[in-house]
């Protein structure tokens, strides 16, 4: 008979392993599907009989579906899996500013439900009542019962510890220094709550739905109101010591310049987000901030020189801080999102040739600088894809009592 401490051991590394190759086989199909259960095994390079199991509990809790039949090589003929769309949900969260929204992304990143509201600005609490409001109605109105939700995610425009699950700041957000936004977020039953930057949680969603293939390294900046950035180095996310990786609007490209409100001068904020472009666009024309940019960007498409150029100078600079990034870390791809860069050719233009031209040639010659296909879904896809990712990680050996 063997002692308890020694069953305990034999369970344990039991339980890890079948959860570790039924992840393998999760992010197996997630990949390369649809696949036959042989097609599994010979990826994965499990026994065919531990394949077929898995794939069995799989089947019943719906996480993965037969699709078809492939072509036969002489036995039986193989029938196709891959993940299921239609049952499981992640909730994603997005919030800045002005508005929370809330969705229902399925497996392959498409949102079934959503629902938005204004943010009054009021302080974390009364957000947050907001949001476990909007939760609630998109989950009612899809009619998804609790076992179906695979759990909740956040994207937040500041700083963020993501271990903790607290904010360490936000300058759109006043207020929210130390709240412990996992704790608030998490939904009744339902153990995976996850929460990260606005700009992490989108590069999530690019590995996820977007560009950025699994195992690759990749940059994300956004050019919105506020520069955001995130950093995936093979295929995972890199915070930084203090979870400070990834501010690349305070990269300094001009030495003489402006101060930012960071404290220090010549920050790219301060010449390539929408609010210092804005900042001169309103000198000649005196609107309030939210529509003098979406008029920018209409005077631009209509041939306007002064946005034009405005758009064209701003691009430049994020070109320039652009480049050093890529010296410095050469990724396989650069993705671009925001506004700035979706609404104007003239920016993502001069941006993408400033920073090939500047990049040390042996890096510049292989990366791919794309704009983001996510457009203004991308937080919201990233906040549900921080959930998937927590389902398809491999897990961490346990500790052993």
């Amino acid at each position: 008979m063997r002692p308890p401490q020694q069953s305990r051991l034999i369970r344990a590394n039991h339980e890890y392993v079948k959860r570790v190759n039924t992840q393998i086989v999760l992010r197996c199909i997630r990949e390369h599907g649809p696949l036959s259960r042989a097609e599994i095994a010979r990826r994965t390079e499990l026994y065919p009989a531990t394949v077929s199991s898995l794939v069995s509990e799989l089947l019943e809790q719906e996480l993965v579906v037969e699709t078809g039949v492939g072509a036969s090589t002489g036995g039986r003929t193989p029938v196709l899996l891959e993940l299921s769309p239609k049952v499981h949900r992640a909730v994603g969260v997005a919030l800045d500013a002005q508005t929370v929204e809330v969705g229902l992304v399925d497996l392959l990143g498409k949102v079934v439900h959503r629902a938005s509201a204004a943010v009054d600005g009021g302080g974390p609490h009364g957000v947050m009542r907001e949001v476990k409001s909007l939760v609630e109605q998109v989950i009612e109105d899809a009619g998804v019962g609790g076992e179906r939700i695979l759990g909740i995610g956040a994207a937040f425009p500041g700083a963020v510890d993501a271990d903790a699950g607290v904010v360490l700041g936000s300058q759109t957000l006043p207020g929210w220094g130390r709240f412990p936004l996992r704790d608030a977020l998490r939904l009744e039953g339902h153990a995976v709550c996850r929460v990260d930057t606005g700009a992490n949680a989108a590069l999530c969603a690019e590995r996820w739905f977007g560009s950025v293939g699994d195992g690759e390294s990749a940059l994300l900046l956004t050019f919105d109101w506020w520069i955001g950035g995130g950093l995936m180095i093979e295929g995972r996310i890199y915070r930084g010591h203090r979870h400070a990786a990834g501010e690349f609007g305070h990269l300094v490209v001009d030495s003489n310049g402006a101060q930012c409100y960071c404290g220090s001068f010549g920050c790219l904020h301060t010449v390539a987000s929408g609010e210092a472009v804005v900042a001169k666009w309103r000198r000649r024309r005196g609107t309030d901030r939210s529509q003098a940019l979406l008029e920018l960007l209409d005077a631009a498409d209509e041939g306007d020189e002064t946005a034009l150029s405005l758009l064209d100078e701003a691009g430049r600079y994020a070109g320039i801080a652009l480049a050093g990034l890529i010296n410095a870390l050469a990724p396989d791809k650069v993705i671009v999102g925001g506004v700035l860069p979706h609404r104007s050719a003239t920016f993502f233009r001069r941006l993408s040739e400033t920073a090939k031209r500047r990049a040390w040639p042996h890096a510049a010659e292989s990366v791919e600088i794309r704009r983001s296909a996510l457009g203004a879904d991308a937080f919201l896809l990233g906040a549900a894809a921080l959930v998937l990712d927590e389902w398809f990680t491999i897990p961490q050996v346990p500790a052993i009592p």
